[in-house]
């Protein structure tokens, strides 16, 4: 046993003399991990914006039942409902919401864009939300990030 312990080490040790990564192997390794990165960075942040305005868009569904649910129970406007009405404006900002106020006082901030709340011809609410990058440049992003809750026609 020591003998075969003996010449296998040996062995190992010619084998692994003078071997290793030259400086050119590990330029390469690192420009190739580089060109990776620099892929992957756009594709990550644009997931990561579908990602928040999903959660804005969850959180106003949330929302807009719960304030379309109160009109139908109640038959009135609520008054702790920011929306724009034929008269004025009743807690609305003209540059949109970016927090949700829901009926039982619980406050959420919206991640990625803006929402506006308005009369829906008597049948409730209607609630239209842009991502900011759609209300920044509206004409190069689409409507992809775009979300209208209760009827179209304001």
């Amino acid at each position: 046993m020591a003998k075969f312990y003996k010449c296998a080490r040996k062995h190992g040790n010619r084998k692994t003399r003078g071997k290793g990564f030259t400086l050119a192997e590990l330029l390469i390794v690192v420009a190739i991990i580089a060109v990776l990165v620099a892929i992957s960075i756009p594709i990550f942040t644009s997931q990561l914006h579908k990602a928040r305005v999903a959660t804005d868009w969850a959180n106003l569904r949330a929302y807009y039942a719960e304030i379309q649910a109160d009109f139908i129970s109640t038959g009135k406007y609520n008054k702790k409902v920011p929306y724009e009405d034929k008269q004025g404006s009743t807690g609305f900002d003209a540059f949109g919401l970016k927090e949700i106020t829901f009926l039982n006082g619980q406050k959420v901030k919206m991640q990625e864009g803006r929402f506006w709340v308005s009369e829906d011809n008597k049948q409730g609410y209607s609630i239209l939300y842009d991502c900011e990058k759609y209300i920044a440049d509206h004409e190069n992003h689409g409507n992809a990030c775009e979300l209208i809750l209760g009827s179209t026609s304001h």
